[in-house]
């Protein structure tokens, strides 16, 4: 669901402040894969606020906080040595229709697809030797005239046709394309 700007700078300031639930926490932290508004607020907010942060542990021991850091980073590096490992904003994101953009993960056949708030793909025919798999992640989708949220899933068979796809305040879809015999 689309928010205004008023809802946006309030959910913004909560999740930097901390005062939001942790149920509230979880869904800001959803939102803000497929909401750029909101995730550009909290990070103007987080910016704003690091150097009163950074003034307020001034006292801290130096070598006491970089010794920590350094036991972080060596633990990370220990535990993904032989992991890969994206974060969702790294990678090529494509676009691939009005507000909607796609990034291949593992395979051509294995994408995740970001539609913004209002993006939508029109409809179409599903290929002839493909079926297509979709789990909702996060967000609202509108396909044939249902809504889907969080957690549903979708298959669009081969050679079918693909209703339009929209949704209303964005989502973030993983999506499998999967080879059929013919």
């Amino acid at each position: 669901m689309s928010h205004s700007n008023k809802i946006i700078e309030e959910l913004a300031a909560g999740f930097v402040m901390g005062t939001l639930s942790l149920r509230e926490r979880r869904s800001v932290i959803l939102e803000r894969l497929y909401n750029p508004k909101l995730d550009r607020r909290i990070l103007e907010l987080e910016s704003a606020l690091g150097a009163v942060v950074d003034a307020s542990v001034s006292g801290a021991d130096p070598q006491k906080i970089w010794a920590r850091i350094e036991r972080a980073l060596t633990t990370e590096l220990v535990v993904l040595a032989d992991k890969g490992v994206e974060s969702f904003q790294d990678g090529e994101w494509q676009p691939h229709s009005d507000g909607i953009q796609t990034k291949q993960l593992w395979s051509d056949e294995t994408i995740l697809i970001r539609c913004d708030p209002g993006g939508f793909e029109a409809e179409h025919q599903q290929p002839s030797d493909q079926d297509e798999h979709i789990i909702v992640i996060a967000g609202d989708l509108r396909l044939g005239g249902r809504s889907f949220t969080t957690g549903d899933y979708i298959c669009v068979p081969a050679d079918s046709e693909h209703q339009r796809m929209d949704s209303s305040g964005g989502c973030i879809l993983f999506t499998q394309y999967k080879n059929v015999r013919s």
